[in-house]
């Protein structure tokens, strides 16, 4: 993400070489960082290995046009601006893309500085919005042995503002919870060693307070009902699909918040009525 006074970074997308060579030496002119791909899967590559501020991505390419590149962005890195650029004959197509996953579109040809002052309003408007999310970070724990999935989550969430730290065992995630803030645990419950249903069972009996939920494979979704039934909030089937990990740990986190407040209600009340004057 660009903060005022850094460079923005710039993808740019087109299947046309003498456009994208000319367009990236001129947003270079006038200080961004520019990267370019030549198609759409080049473009989805590149996104995968490196951070953006910013895509400006051509509708019509042949292989994966713009407008399944920009579905595929969204799903992925759904906070990555993107800016469609469109011939005329496109500009309906465009609009309906924009309402989709798309920040906003420009006809070609276009003005350098008009695309360069497109992109800044939406890199700040980005910016500004990451903020406002990020105010009210949400405190996660994942727990699994497989390295790989752990990685990703923990990449993915991060850039969704979310706060992750990542244990590989269930002893190593209940040693952690003596010194973290957590408010969310994502659980394995295939684990070597100590299973996640004895996590949650030692989570809940020592941090009865915490929201739980389960990552299971499909032959086991038993196990994560049985999960259910000892107090996790929720669970998913592996691999996860992102938006619905990202809004089931915010109901999660709203649930615990909840109870916190139940929780204080009570104290308030024990205590009224131990001292009524």
């Amino acid at each position: 993400m660009a903060d005022e006074g850094e460079k923005i970074r710039l993808l740019l997308v087109d299947d046309e070489e003498e456009f994208l060579t000319s367009a990236a030496t001129a947003l270079k002119r006038r200080g961004i960082e520019v990267q370019t791909a030549c198609d759409g899967e080049s473009a989805l590559k590149i996104i995968e290995q490196d951070i953006f501020d910013v895509v400006v991505l051509d509708l019509k390419m042949p292989g994966i046009d713009g407008t399944e590149v920009a579905r595929r962005i969204r799903e992925k890195r759904y906070d990555l601006p993107v800016i469609i650029l469109t011939g005329h004959g496109t500009i309906s197509h465009a609009f309906e893309v924009v309402k989709e996953s798309v920040c906003d579109y420009l006809a070609k040809p276009c003005d350098m500085d008009v695309l360069v002052n497109k992109i800044r309003e939406v890199v700040k408007a980005n910016t500004a919005e990451k903020k406002t999310e990020n105010a009210g970070t949400i405190n996660v724990l994942i727990v699994d042995d497989e390295e790989e999935l752990l990685v990703s989550l923990k990449t993915v969430l991060e850039r969704r503002g979310t706060t992750v730290t990542t244990a590989k065992s269930g002893k190593e995630a209940l040693s952690l919870l003596g010194t973290l803030d957590t408010e969310v645990v994502i659980l394995d419950v295939k684990m070597p060693d100590m299973d996640g249903l004895e996590v949650l069972e030692a989570i809940k009996r020592d941090h009865p307070l915490l929201e739980v939920v389960l990552l299971t494979g499909h032959p086991d979704v038993d196990n994560a009902l049985r999960g259910i039934k000892m107090g996790a909030c929720a669970y998913l089937v592996k691999p996860p699909e992102i938006e619905d990990l990202v809004e089931t740990i915010r109901k999660a986190f709203d649930l615990r918040q909840a109870k916190l407040q139940r929780q204080q209600q009570q104290t308030v009340q024990d205590i009224l009525k131990k001292y009524p004057d």
